[in-house]
C-alpha cells in the first residue's frame, strides 16, 4: 500500500488491518461479543476496510474508492442492523 499510495495510507491501512486481525487474533471471543453488542459500529467496519481493499485497484484514486466505500457503507450498513435486529428480536420474544 504505501508503494502505491503512500506512506500515509500505507500505514493507516497497516493500523486497521493490524488493530482488527490481532484484536481478532489474541481475543476472538471478545471481539465476537463486541460485535453482537455493537452492531452497528461492527456494521461500519466495512467502510475504512473496502476502502483500503479498494485502494490496491491501481485505476482508482483514493477519492473514487472512498466514494465507493461511502456508498458501500450506506447499503451495507442499515441491511446489517435491520437483519440482526430481527434475528434479536426472534431469539428474545417480547412480553406483551
Amino acid at each position: 500500500m504505501t508503494e502505491r499510495r503512500g506512506p500515509v495510507l500505507g500505514v493507516l491501512a497497516t493500523l486497521t488491518y493490524g488493530l482488527l486481525l490481532g484484536a481478532t487474533a489474541l481475543a476472538s471471543s471478545r471481539v465476537r461479543r463486541w460485535s453482537a453488542d455493537h452492531s452497528v459500529a461492527d456494521a461500519v467496519l466495512v467502510v475504512p476496510l473496502s476502502f483500503f481493499g479498494l485502494l490496491l485497484v491501481p485505476a482508482l484514486s483514493w477519492w473514487v474508492a472512498a466514494l465507493i466505500a461511502v456508498v458501500a457503507g450506506v447499503v451495507f450498513v442499515p441491511v446489517v442492523v435491520h437483519r440482526r435486529a430481527r434475528r434479536a428480536r426472534a431469539v428474545r420474544p417480547t412480553d406483551r
